[in-house]
């Protein structure tokens, strides 16, 4: 049996629950009990569904919804999953291109869930690469990579993952168009940086529920639904370019 390091190079995805304050404010306690509870579920089927990554497999299974992972243990893609309040955080086991894919479709999957819910739960969140610790057992996680994705994904200003410097090198070897650099919208302006496509073919189903989403919230919160549609619509106009 595999041993499993503690210490160790690995991927990181964390998500942040956009909205979650108002939520609170305007949900009773039993209802937003079970609208996590049901997120939680869905997320955790994602990752039981998951199958082993070899590497000649890596192409074949770009873009496609097979990848899944286990609340607080390692599963078959050794992916680990941290949620806390408006937190969602995945960890991969090592930075391999195995890992990497399989905690890239895992995110993806989540996006794709978490926005075509009845009642939509929008997120935004960043992918970092470095030594992590994670102690699953006693639930604790640190390391310098899950600080850059958390700082990230902070300025992050759609819902989307954006790639952080970090993990830059092993998403451009990865050399899969799961991933793609983009003008986005960051705090400080749109800025060049690549970001996981995962809006590339359910693309019906997420404008409706960005468009549940905008009757939800005024002002700025709005930008988010702009901002998503903006990106959106920039990947799709490429496409068709490209197909002409």
């Amino acid at each position: 049996m595999e041993t499993y390091n503690q210490i160790q190079k690995r991927f990181v995805v964390f998500l942040d629950i956009m909205g979650f304050k108002d939520r609170v404010a305007r949900s009773s306690p039993e209802n937003l009990y079970s609208e996590l509870t049901e997120f939680n579920k869905d997320i955790t089927n994602i990752i039981n569904s998951s199958k082993k990554i070899d590497t000649h497999e890596l192409s074949q299974l770009s873009g496609k919804s097979d990848i899944a992972l286990i609340s607080g243990r390692e599963n078959v893609n050794n992916i680990i999953l941290a949620q806390f309040s408006d937190s969602i955080v995945l960890f991969s086991n090592d930075n391999s291109k195995e890992s990497l894919l399989a905690i890239s479709n895992v995110a993806r999957q989540i996006m794709i869930s978490a926005i075509n819910r009845d009642k939509p739960i929008p997120l935004k969140g960043a992918l970092a690469e470095g030594e992590i610790t994670c102690d699953m057992p006693k639930q604790l996680f640190f390391g310098q990579a899950l600080i850059d994705a958390y700082l990230l994904e902070e300025n992050v200003q759609y819902y989307g993952i954006v790639v952080h410097h970090t993990a830059e090198k092993s998403v451009i070897n990865l050399n899969e168009k799961i991933f793609k650099d983009s003008l986005v919208p960051l705090k400080s302006g749109k800025i060049n940086h690549y970001e996981l496509v995962w809006y590339n073919d359910s693309a019906f189903d997420i404008k409706s529920g960005l468009d549940r989403i905008r009757l939800s919230v005024s002002d700025s919160p709005r930008k988010y639904v702009d901002n998503t549609n903006s990106i959106i619509s920039s990947y799709n106009d490429a496409q068709t370019s490209h197909t002409m």
